[in-house]
């Protein structure tokens, strides 16, 4: 098998890799997954060799499919995030609110006036 090709394999594995990460939320070793897969996908198109355009555009292919799912599992990691982002802010000012509610409101509202005397 060309050099192209087995670079290819080795790109389309990573992405499935990429995959695995991104549906457990590993965000980080997705992305690093992500540099190696376009690192030697990059590497394959640039080698000059004779391959059948059969089998790389067979490749290719592949490649793009995984790419629609990457993208898909993407896009379903960032909702959830988001989700997640949301619902915080929504806690937090919930308990800013019962912190105010907690403290009350002073009497006397200037702190310039003298208590004693």
């Amino acid at each position: 098998m060309a050099d192209t090709l087995k670079l290819l394999d080795q790109a389309l594995e990573i992405g499935n890799e990429e995959l695995r990460h991104l549906m457990a939320g590993e965000v980080d070793e997705a992305f690093e997954a992500a540099e190696r897969r376009g690192f030697l996908t990059s590497q394959a198109l640039e080698i000059k060799e004779r391959v059948s355009l059969d089998q790389l555009l067979g490749k290719l292919k592949q490649l793009k499919i995984l790419q629609g799912n990457l993208t898909v599992e993407a896009k379903k990691l960032q909702e959830s995030l988001k989700q997640d982002i949301n619902r915080a802010k929504k806690e937090n000012k919930r308990f800013k609110g019962y912190g105010k509610a907690v403290r009350g409101t002073p009497l006397i509202q200037n702190r310039y006036i003298h208590k004693v005397g």
